[in-house]
């Protein structure tokens, strides 16, 4: 079974609903059904950033130059393509055209802030250190997977956008261990998220800001709770007790109907109020 590094922030939010949304089909298996959830546009904004980041570092590795429209269209095109089947808008992107407003604007707030100066490893194959996915064995059947958006000279960055910066030192711990594991890196000198607030079409874009994590304690985290997860599928295959193995948050901010494929469900009845 696959662990994925994004995966660890939430699971200690509320391991039923990362659960849920991580080993849907193992689940199904037992008879379990859930809810079908479209994509937020915050998440779709995100993924389409990225790539116009991706687009704008690979050119800067490999000494060439693109035009503003090189790295846009890419961006503009994963994100209509995300949101084609139908997404979850919000106040603060209503709609595509405001979408693409802001994917511009947060774009062009990384490239011309942090990601100023970043130059990508290369790696043995040839290739730059970004959106590198990697990949280790956890034991016991277990995989370890993460896509890495940016290694650096001994950094490791990755790039978030959204309303609010939220911790992320279970993540980026994994990117450390993953990086280690695959000596993409064989001394790390730090963890860091590069993070760019999406904002409505009114306000002006804030700049892009760094968060650095420490890399011992992040590591140690992260390991942690990729153990947590294996004791807990282990307990689940061994009993077939949600309760006993995953314990589900009704205080998670995103313990909604909006948000849980499993709110309301015989997987958590926790959305039930009677």
């Amino acid at each position: 079974m696959n662990i994925r590094a994004s995966m660890l922030p939430g699971y200690v939010d509320c391991s039923r609903r990362s659960a849920a949304k991580q080993y849907r089909k193992h689940f199904e298996k037992d008879g379990y059904e859930f809810r079908q959830l479209p994509p937020s546009v915050g998440a779709a904004a995100g993924t389409a950033v990225h790539k116009g980041v991706e687009v704008a570092l690979k050119a800067r590795w490999a000494r060439k130059q693109v035009t503003a429209d090189d790295i846009l269209q890419p961006a503009y095109e994963l994100f209509m393509g995300e949101t084609a089947p139908g997404a979850i808008w919000d106040d603060t992107t209503p709609n595509a055209n405001v979408a693409q407003q802001q994917i511009r604007s947060m774009i062009s707030a990384y490239l011309q802030g942090p990601g100023k100066n970043v130059v990508p490893l290369t790696m043995p194959n040839g290739e730059p250190a970004v959106e590198l996915h990697l990949e280790a064995n956890a034991g016991d059947g277990w995989m370890v997977t993460g896509t890495m958006d940016i290694a650096t000279d001994g950094w490791v960055r990755d790039l978030k956008t959204g309303a609010l910066m939220r911790p992320y030192q279970a993540q980026l711990g994994a990117y450390g261990l993953l990086a280690l594991s695959n000596k993409v890196i064989v001394d790390i000198k730090g963890l860091c998220i590069d993070f760019v607030q999406r904002k409505g079409k009114t306000k002006a874009q804030p700049p892009c800001v760094t968060q650095e994590y420490p890399v011992d304690v992040s590591m140690k985290y992260a390991r942690g709770i990729i153990q947590r997860i294996q004791a807990d599928m282990a307990c689940y295959d061994a009993t077939g007790d949600l309760n006993a193995a995953f314990m589900a948050n009704p205080c998670s901010m995103m313990h909604s109907e909006k948000y849980c494929p499993a709110f309301g469900t015989d997987f958590c009845k926790m959305g039930t109020l009677k």
